[in-house]
């Protein structure tokens, strides 16, 4: 019979074993990622340009271009476009964020053919009107106003101009008259500009077969297209220790985020930091959590995050709580760090953590939708996809000095920026 009052043993994954990622040139030297590892008819393409913020030569502009691209193509206005995949029964959408900006099908294997055509069609001849843009623009001016009404909204904004800098692309931050500044020549300039075949990256995923390969060369590996080439200028800012406070919109909770200037994520502390974080903040039963929510009651929710982009990154610990418990928040979060960088961390609490990330590797690599966006994040930074195994190697082979000396070098509190909205 079964003793419930006794816990099932735990058992240490020694081994994850990760399936074939395949990568392929189209005929015109696009590279095809591929993880087919699907069993049911499913197929999801991305269409992939280094196109983000990074490289925008106006405030907004790669975000408009995003959401432009799908508002019509060719001969068709966006009603018809949008048809041609709702007919399918296909999911789609354009975004940008810090590095890329992006397309995304979800479609079964059958209807490529009819889906790769609207699709390859709007990269070659997308519509840009000016009425597209005039709802684009009042629509989400209104939803900028909505945001800035949230004090989570307001300090994540704050901190990143803190860190990165208000005119950096990491760091500006979004305003209604940036929405009204942008211009359809200026969309028009981002996509001629940063959307080309020079920096294109095609990621399959799903019951992949040389059919739809096949059929993708056809529509996106005919042509060529050549971007300008724009050099990434450095945030200047150096770690320092500063608090701002700004006031709230309404009497809600206050909102706190406390952080520094990372690193991207080929840095060689990379692994390392990853697991100092989970331990401080980067999970359910982390310190930060065990403290400040389960012992003295004082949030619902607080945890530390690593935001990694192509360039460059950041740290942070983030929560909401009563401003009665500010100040003793603040101090408690500052002691955590102290603690890691004077104290070793247990063998049994390091053990557990890498028992939780090992539970956190294989949900990563279960399935081809999960593996593609691991497979889609390492050809993006430029690293092999042995690189995957490598890290989790690295992470299980991690050491209590090693988190100490890590903790000793990043969460010094005189770098720390404190944003305080309330």
């Amino acid at each position: 019979m079964l003793n419930r009052k006794v816990q099932p043993e735990i058992r240490q994954i020694r081994n994850i074993d990760i399936p074939d990622i395949e990568k392929i040139y189209l005929d015109n030297g696009v590279p095809v990622v591929i993880t087919n590892t699907g069993t049911e008819d499913i197929v999801k393409i991305e269409i992939v340009h280094k196109a983000g913020k990074s490289v925008e030569d106006k405030k907004l502009v790669s975000r408009v271009t995003a959401s432009l691209l799908k508002e019509g193509c060719g001969p068709w206005d966006a009603e018809t476009f949008a048809e041609k995949f709702d007919f399918y029964g296909a999911g789609m959408k354009t975004a940008s964020n810090m590095d890329f900006l992006y397309s995304s099908v979800y479609t079964i294997g059958k209807y490529i053919p009819h889906i790769i055509e609207p699709l390859s069609l709007m990269y070659r001849e997308p519509r840009f009107e000016e009425s597209e843009l005039e709802n684009f623009t009042n629509v989400n001016i209104q939803k900028l106003k909505e945001e800035l009404t949230k004090n989570e909204v307001l300090s994540y904004r704050l901190i990143t101009e803190s860190i990165f800098g208000s005119s950096h692309p990491y760091g500006y931050n979004s305003y209604p008259e940036d929405y009204k500044n942008i211009t359809i020549h200026d969309v028009k300039d981002h996509f001629q500009g940063y959307i080309g075949t020079d920096n294109m990256y095609v990621f399959l995923s799903g019951k992949i077969t040389d059919s739809i390969i096949k059929t993708v060369n056809e529509h996106f590996g005919q042509n060529q297209k050549l971007t300008h080439q724009k050099t990434y200028t450095s945030c200047d800012i150096p770690p320092f220790h500063k608090r701002f406070i700004e006031k709230a919109p309404a009497d809600f909770q206050c909102s706190l985020k406390l952080g520094r200037k990372l690193f991207d994520r080929t840095h060689e502390d990379q692994s390392v930091f990853f697991v100092l974080n989970t331990i401080l903040g980067g999970y359910f039963g982390s310190r930060l959590m065990d403290v400040l929510r389960e012992e003295k009651g004082f949030t619902y929710d607080i945890s530390s995050q690593m935001d990694q982009m192509l360039y460059d990154g950041c740290f942070y610990v983030t929560t909401e709580l009563s401003g009665e418990n500010l100040d003793e928040t603040i101090q408690e979060i500052y002691h955590q760090m102290d603690m890691l960088q004077q104290k070793k961390v247990s063998a049994k609490e390091l053990e557990m953590v890498k028992n939780y990330l090992s539970g956190t590797f294989l949900h990563m690599v279960d399935g081809p939708l999960n593996l593609s966006v691991v497979a889609k994040t390492l050809a993006l930074i430029g690293l092999p996809f042995s690189a995957l195994q490598d890290w989790i190697q690295n992470i299980m082979d991690i050491t209590p000095e090693e988190v100490r000396r890590c903790a000793q070098k990043y969460l010094d509190k005189k770098d720390m920026v404190e944003v305080i909205v309330r």
